[in-house]
């Protein structure tokens, strides 16, 4: 059930006539809030109430209030909170319109652009339902909730954007199962979830984590947490990580079951290299998102990926984005990873390589390729079998008048032969995309080929 309230008109736009109409309003079970507003929400949230509370009666059924707040961005970024009276005023009239739906189990909270008001907003709806909740999602930092103890909370989300003050109510950690918090920064602290007789937070009961760390800034990555514990996860399941600097608080700080059933690791390749691998439990499934650039050597990096993949049963996305703008060397083998994303162009005979030692691979992407009109030549066969499915060759409009003049590395007919002798080799291929390489040739080469390889006749071409 949908009720919208619009500023500065004050419309309701809402499907709660239709469910009266038809006899339906027994079945609701879910009630969807959403506030427009550019300078105060308090007169939608004002009618909003009052035409809620004309159909009360029909709340009683209500498990699930999703509660969303959408300000103006230019308009509520510096916004103060206003005289003592409006604070009141929203307190009072959130309070209310919270007690129509007295059974709410599952608390979410959305919109855009908060602004301190609708922060009071928030945090009024959950210290009236949070002695019963078991789920909370919310988009944003719970401000003016440190004080709330929710105590049967199971499942907990909280994206906390940019905001320095990452504050939610006190929680058990004994009775979530499922925990994700994103955008946290390196020092963040554990306290809401902490006995403070206790060093040790233990997430006795905790099946699910997800933990995704905000962006570095300056000198960020050298903080640590004031008051430093240690985590415990003895039954956890699924472990999905997220950091874009070179260190894993959460995994660092963390104690971990002999086994657990799923992890998915996020960041950059120099946090695998710099991990105590034994530290990790033994993992059932695997996935990796990992980024090299040119602080990392590829062969080292591909033996990392190969270290923490064998304390797995089972893989199944091992990606890896290259930043390297020199040219890449691969020697190491790694028979785990099935996608590669190189990001600056790379020579023929590096994408070779990388078809060669990684014999999973199921997906490539390539910023273009260097073919020089000197060495055309391509080996008669690749010396593995590859499993690639899909090849993209998406060349920068300005690349090849950049590489032509750049020591004559780049040739467009050694770069469609190329293509063609990919082709010819990748017997698993069903998408081939490019862009700036002359389609024709191609096109015309597979036609002809048909006969020969049949396969052909399924490859999707997507040549522009």
């Amino acid at each position: 059930m949908h009720a919208q309230a619009i500023e500065p008109a004050l419309s309701i736009v809402t499907n709660i006539d239709l469910a009266l109409a038809t006899g339906n309003m027994h079945r609701i079970r879910r009630l969807h809030i959403t506030i427009n507003y550019l300078y105060d929400p308090y007169p939608g949230l004002f009618h909003i109430h009052a035409y809620l509370h004309n159909v009360s009666c029909h709340w009683q059924r209500v498990h699930t209030l999703e509660l969303a707040v959408r300000g103006n961005h230019a308009l509520t970024r510096t916004q103060p909170i206003g005289s003592i009276e409006q604070y009141g005023q929203i307190v009072h009239t959130t309070r209310a319109l919270a007690q129509l739906v007295p059974h709410v189990k599952d608390l979410r909270l959305g919109g855009l652009c908060p602004s301190t008001l609708a922060h009071v907003v928030y945090a009024t709806v959950v210290r009236e339902h949070g002695a019963r909740i078991k789920r909370l999602r919310s988009n944003y930092a719970l401000l003016e909730c440190n004080d709330i103890a929710l105590d049967s909370l199971t499942h907990l989300d909280v994206g906390f954007g940019s905001v320095r003050e990452c504050q939610i109510p006190s929680i058990l950690a004994t009775t979530l199962v499922s925990l994700s918090l994103s955008s946290i920064p390196l020092d963040f602290e554990w306290l809401p979830f902490a006995d403070p007789n206790n060093p040790i937070i233990s997430f006795s009961s905790l099946r699910a984590l997800s933990v995704s760390y905000r962006s570095v800034r300056h000198n960020e990555s050298l903080l640590m947490p004031a008051r430093p514990c240690t985590l415990r996860f003895p039954m956890i399941e699924y472990l999905h990580v997220m950091a874009p600097s070179t260190w894993y608080p959460i995994i660092a700080c963390s104690e971990f079951p002999l086994k657990t059933r799923n992890m998915h690791i996020d960041g950059a390749i120099a946090l695998i290299q710099q991990l105590n691998i034994e530290q990790l439990p033994r993992i059932g499934h695997l996935s990796l998102n990992l980024i090299c650039d040119d602080s990392h050597d590829m062969n080292t990096a591909l033996d990392a990926i190969s270290d923490i993949c064998r304390r797995a049963s089972h893989t199944s996305t091992v990606r890896l984005e290259v930043f390297n703008t020199s040219d890449i060397t691969v020697t190491s083998t790694c028979s785990f990873i099935t996608e590669v994303d190189i990001k600056a162009p790379v020579a023929a005979g590096t994408v070779l390589a990388i078809i060669r030692t990684m014999p999973k691979l199921v997906r490539l992407e390539l910023a273009g390729i260097l073919c020089s009109p000197q060495h055309p030549i391509f080996p008669l066969t690749l010396p593995t079998i590859s499993h690639i499915r899909t090849l993209s060759i998406i060349q920068h409009a300005c690349e090849p008048a950049r590489l032509h003049h750049s020591n004559n590395n780049y040739s467009q007919d050694s770069c469609v032969a190329f293509v063609q002798f990919l082709l010819l080799h990748l017997p698993y291929l069903s998408v081939l995309n490019t862009r700036q390489i002359s389609d024709i040739p191609i096109r015309t080469f597979v036609r002809m080929q048909v006969l020969e390889y049949p396969r052909f006749a399924n490859i999707e071409l997507n040549l522009k």
